[in-house]
């Protein structure tokens, strides 16, 4: 779906020196393990040889902050049981830029991470991602955004910003695939602040390193979508990996709990409508009676769509 981008597109300074790495909160992939011996490292780098790499940037404050590892082939994770609440809050972003237009939705699991989905819950009320930008996009990896400096006019600075305030780490057990949502940090012990990651694909070689919060509900799609923009690769104008035009999160809050948005999403598919679910469509379903309500609400589903959206 395309769309004209109602946040004004920054000018990007040419000229600018290649790439900015300090101070991002980038995921990075995997981490140094020592005590390995000599033959293990040499059979281990033969193997290495075979995978293909991404640049990853850890985002530390070291001046060796951007290190090449390789891409993690992803590991079984049949066994992992993601948590299973109706009453878990969806996160509804919605996302404007020239070249797409729609909505993600994302269910936040509180029992990964009880303190980090609070604040990211009273982030997003306040207002607070509204206008920020998708500044990082990697194809086949992820989409980061979340930073306020990415607000400005100046795109040299993406990446870089936080509140000041940084919550403990959250890891867990649950395993970054396709779909999960994370939060960044500087590679170092209890950094998370405000920017997450989306990931387009599986990538296990990030397990145990960064916070998940939740996974995509709805606008997967939308995800691959916006993988699929021009992107800056060399940081010739800013951050490396940052879209050319602006990837704006519009607005960001919470819209009700998950099985309400379920519902809503199946019976809109039943009803062969292909309208996205608002936060408006949800107030105005608990707002209106079942008798004046139309299309797929004015049922029996609709009362209970009603009743669990409150």
């Amino acid at each position: 779906m395309r769309g004209k981008l109602s946040h004004p597109t920054r000018p990007l300074r040419s000229g600018h020196p290649a790439a900015l790495r300090r101070g991002s909160e980038d995921p990075r992939l995997g981490s140094k393990r020592a005590g390995l011996s000599s033959g293990l490292l040499a059979s281990t780098a033969v193997l290495l040889c075979t995978v293909a790499c991404h640049e990853i940037e850890t985002g530390t404050d070291s001046p060796s902050s951007a290190t090449n590892t390789p891409a993690i082939e992803p590991a079984s994770h049949a066994a992992y049981s993601w948590p299973d609440d109706p009453s878990h809050p969806v996160l509804e972003i919605s996302v404007e830029s020239p070249d797409s237009k729609g909505t993600i939705l994302i269910e936040l699991m509180p029992e990964l991470a009880p303190a980090t989905v609070v604040n990211v819950i009273e982030l997003a009320n306040e207002g607070f991602y509204d206008g920020t930008t998708f500044h990082r996009v990697i194809p086949g990896f992820m989409i980061q955004g979340g930073d306020p400096n990415s607000r400005d006019r100046d795109p040299t600075n993406d990446g870089k910003g936080a509140p000041g305030r940084t919550l403990h780490d959250e890891f867990g057990q649950s395993p970054f695939v396709r779909g999960v949502v994370g939060m960044g940090n500087k590679g170092r012990r209890d950094s998370t602040s405000t920017q997450f990651f989306i990931m387009q694909a599986d990538n296990r070689g990030l397990d145990g390193h960064y916070t998940p919060i939740g996974r995509v509900l709805s606008g997967i799609a939308l995800v691959d979508d916006i993988t699929q923009t021009a992107i800056d690769r060399t940081g010739r104008w800013g951050p490396k990996d940052r879209p050319i035009e602006n990837v704006v999160m519009t607005k960001v809050r919470t819209v009700g709990q998950v099985l309400a948005v379920k519902l809503a999403l199946a019976l809109d598919a039943q009803s062969d409508s292909h309208a996205r679910v608002t936060s408006a469509d949800l107030a105005d379903l608990r707002m209106k009676p079942a008798s004046e309500r139309t299309g797929p609400s004015a049922n029996d589903d609709g009362e209970r769509l009603e009743a669990l959206g409150r």
